[in-house]
Formats: C-alpha cells, sequence, structure tokens
C-alpha cells in the first residue's frame, strides 16, 4: 500500500474512516515511519490549537445581536410604478412612436413630399459637392470632364 494521502491521515485521526479503510491504514502504519510521523505531526497541531487562548470580547455579543437576528428583515415599501419607471418609460414610448411615425411617412409617402433628384443623391457614392474620383462614380460619360 502507498503512503495515504493527507486527507486520509486526517480522516483516521478524526475517526472519519470506514472500519475497512481504518483497518488498511492500521496496517500500513505499523510499518510506515513516515506516516507515524505525519499522524504525531497533526496529532501536535491539534493539541497546540486546543492550548491557544480563547479571546474575550468585553462584552455579550449575543445579547447585542440577539434583537436584531430575531427581528424580521425590514421590507421595502412599495412605490408606484411610475415612479419607478415614469422617465424612461416615457423615453422608450416616445422613441416608439417617433419611430414608427417616421417609418409611416417614409413606406407610405404620407404627408410629406416627394423627394426631389438631389435629395436622392445623397445615397449616391459620391455625395452632391464631393469630388469624383473616377468618371465611372460619378456617372458622366468618360469622354466629358
Amino acid at each position: 500500500m502507498n503512503c495515504p494521502e493527507h486527507e486520509e491521515v486526517s480522516a483516521y485521526i478524526d475517526g472519519m474512516l470506514p472500519p475497512s479503510e481504518r483497518e488498511q491504514f492500521v496496517a500500513h502504519t505499523r510499518a510506515c515511519p513516515i506516516c507515524l510521523a505525519r499522524i504525531d505531526e497533526l496529532l501536535a497541531l491539534r493539541r497546540d490549537l486546543r492550548e491557544l487562548p480563547s479571546p474575550t470580547l468585553g462584552f455579550d455579543l449575543a445579547a447585542r445581536l440577539g434583537p436584531q437576528l430575531r427581528r424580521p428583515p425590514a421590507r421595502r415599501p412599495m412605490r408606484a410604478f411610475w415612479i419607478d419607471w415614469g422617465a424612461p418609460g416615457l423615453a422608450a414610448a416616445l422613441s416608439l412612436a417617433v419611430g414608427a411615425w417616421l417609418g409611416g411617412m417614409l413606406l407610405s409617402g404620407g404627408a410629406m413630399l416627394a423627394p426631389s433628384a438631389t435629395m436622392a443623391r445623397v445615397f449616391d457614392p459620391v455625395p452632391p459637392g464631393g469630388l469624383c474620383a473616377a468618371a465611372e462614380l460619378c456617372g458622366t460619360p468618360k469622354g466629358l470632364k
């Protein structure tokens, strides 16, 4: 048997190993001085920790925290929907309404005047007043400059 891991040695000291594993562990430790030394170190650590002084607070913490722990948690008061979501909700509703109105105007032509030819040129590869890099982009024949 290989030497057990630290968790197994600690479980042995705490009495948490199942009986079958405990028997194997005891048989191994009879022949293994390394494991016996690890057990002695852990037992010494446990003893040293128990010998440490327990600090005193100078006041009774349970008496101070007891009433707070027994009291039910404070509930946040309910606020009206419009107080929490009024301004953002209004902004979102107006944005949707304006978007729908503009979309309807663009799709149906609505009360808007028909766009002139110069307004439509805004979407050309070279906008009005822009410099033309090649005659093909500007829509002029190659012979004309």
